[in-house]
């Protein structure tokens, strides 16, 4: 597994993407309006731990199956939020954050918000997240189950369904997952397409003409 992580990562979500494409599935890429903390450059790969929850008005002093959900997270781990119906409210901020750093995670993924950002920011633990929000979830939207199935926001359909174990791989270009049953033959594709990338780029910044590339290849 290691081997099959360092490869996608060293590919990069782009090249995962077209060798979705070349198997006629449909890159199941996340929505496009995640945005890294702490910014450009953030780059992370990992097993799904998912997390789902939703919008309930509810006292009290803290959201215990969120706790008990970070609690349980081991090293390695890329913890996928689904905030289905949140609104405007925050999943977490610096403290759960500061936990999710200290259990080891590889990265987060947010469908939903985050606050305390420029705190955030000055942690070693890189996240893709939906929106930024000053308000917290107490009393407004709480975890309801974890490492089960979720659906997440995606970009080329309405949802993504994330799958506990799924790999998670995140860079400059965006989210993609790719499920667990298909870690070894994409990884196996990713291989061969990027090879033949290398050989194209180094072609191309050689002179050679776009049609000629495309010919040569098959695709640019």
């Amino acid at each position: 597994m290691e081997v099959s992580l360092h490869t996608l990562m060293e590919a990069g979500t782009a090249v995962i993407s077209d060798v979705f494409d070349t198997m006629d599935l449909l890159p199941p890429i996340l929505d496009n309006s995640l945005f890294p903390i702490p910014g450009p450059g953030v780059r992370f790969i990992g097993p799904a731990y998912t997390i789902t929850g939703e919008s309930h008005r509810w006292s009290g002093g803290g959201d215990r199956a969120k706790l008990a959900a970070i609690d349980a997270m081991v090293p390695g781990v890329v913890p996928v939020w689904a905030g289905n119906d949140i609104q405007g409210v925050c999943c977490f901020g610096d403290l759960l954050t500061e936990a999710m750093k200290a259990r080891g995670c590889a990265g987060v993924v947010v469908d939903g918000g985050v606050r305390d950002v420029a705190y955030l920011r000055t942690l070693e633990l890189a996240m893709m997240v939906r929106y930024r929000t000053p308000a917290q979830a107490i009393g407004r939207w709480r975890v309801s189950d974890r490492q089960v199935p979720i659906r997440v926001r995606g970009a080329l359909e309405d949802w993504v369904t994330v799958t506990p174990g799924d790999i998670v791989v995140a860079d400059d270009d965006g989210v993609i997952i790719v499920a667990a049953a298909f870690v070894d033959e994409i990884t196996a594709q990713v291989t061969k397409w990027a090879d033949k990338d290398s050989k194209a780029r180094e072609d191309i910044r050689k002179g050679m003409g776009l049609i000629e590339a495309l010919e040569k290849y098959g695709h640019l």
